[in-house]
């Protein structure tokens, strides 16, 4: 494919995409830590536990993890949740590389937030857990319009208040849910989420503010998400929606056998081949047992005509 044609390609592949810019970064207003000091050290090691930790929470998509401050009256609180649909290795490592870019972007802040395409990460000083916030928020779209916003909104809205009640009702380690609605001929996909710590009502009230928001910026659009400490939601009319991340990796082929009552494997471009030579001597075979009956039919026949 020559150049001109591969980039009018390109540009075609992800004009339907998020337009999002990842990482979205929050680094805090409570003030800076001295770099060295055991408020780093106590941050270095928790985020350093994401990569090494067995809990079983990353298998329902979430970590969290908290430490007192050596030498002062403080605790650190870290929490990361990824997308309900990803794998507990998917997880693990977007949020590693989402906790690199945090010590990066936020180096020296008492507090950050950070939001990415599969997950979310952020610490602070002051205990989060259970409590719902709903600010910093991020809200992004893709740049394709749909053909009726009306029906589509109409659509969305079933959707997403359907999706809502379901994760609102997840028990303490997850609270997520996920589906796809019909709208003339597209298909929305979705899935919407909160932070397993949050009550019923809490996660609803969040969610509420999630759908509000998507409908206010994105539904004339074939994609959104909207994405705030406590819950997230996401879209898009794509078939692939969940197919990057909830398929597992398929199983290695076993090896071949080699037993002695193992049949060798027919030679490599030999099989169609056979199987048409069969088909070939078989129909040959049955055209000629067909002539043969009408060749004696007719020869009886000529027998038993009277002679003039």
């Amino acid at each position: 494919m020559d150049p001109p044609n591969l980039l009018l390609l390109l540009l075609l592949m992800f004009s339907s995409t998020i337009n999002a810019q990842f990482p979205a970064t929050y680094c805090g207003s409570t003030g800076n830590f001295t770099a060295n000091s055991t408020y780093q050290t106590t941050l270095t090691t928790l985020i350093s536990s994401i990569s090494t930790t067995n809990s079983s929470s990353l298998s329902y998509g979430f970590f969290n993890a908290s430490a007192a401050i050596s030498g002062a009256s403080q605790t650190l609180y870290l929490f990361g949740l990824c997308r309900g649909d990803l794998t507990t290795l998917s997880c693990r490592a977007c949020l590693d590389d989402l906790a690199s870019d945090m010590r990066r972007l936020c180096p020296l802040q008492k507090e950050a937030l950070l939001y990415t395409g599969n997950c979310i990460i952020r610490y602070s000083d002051a205990s989060f857990f259970g409590v719902v916030v709903t600010r910093p928020s991020y809200l992004a779209s893709t740049t394709d319009n749909v053909s009726s916003p009306d029906t589509y909104d109409a659509a969305m809205r079933k959707l997403l208040n359907g999706l809502l009640a379901e994760a609102a009702r997840g028990g303490s380690l997850r609270k997520y849910a996920s589906g796809n609605e019909s709208v003339g001929p597209d298909m929305i996909y979705a899935l919407v989420q909160c932070t397993p710590g949050l009550t019923e009502q809490q996660c609803s009230d969040c969610l509420v503010v999630g759908v509000e928001e998507i409908r206010g910026c994105c539904v004339r659009y074939t994609g959104g998400r909207f994405m705030v400490p406590s819950c997230l939601i996401l879209y898009e009319t794509n078939h692939r929606f969940f197919d990057p991340v909830s398929e597992p990796p398929p199983l290695p082929t076993p090896p071949p056998s080699h037993g002695k009552d193992a049949m060798p494997p027919p030679p490599v471009g030999k099989s169609n081949s056979t199987r048409t030579g069969i088909i070939v001597v078989i129909t040959s075979i049955s055209a000629l047992l067909v002539i043969s009956i009408v060749i004696v039919l007719l020869n009886v026949k000529r027998k038993k005509q009277p002679r003039e």
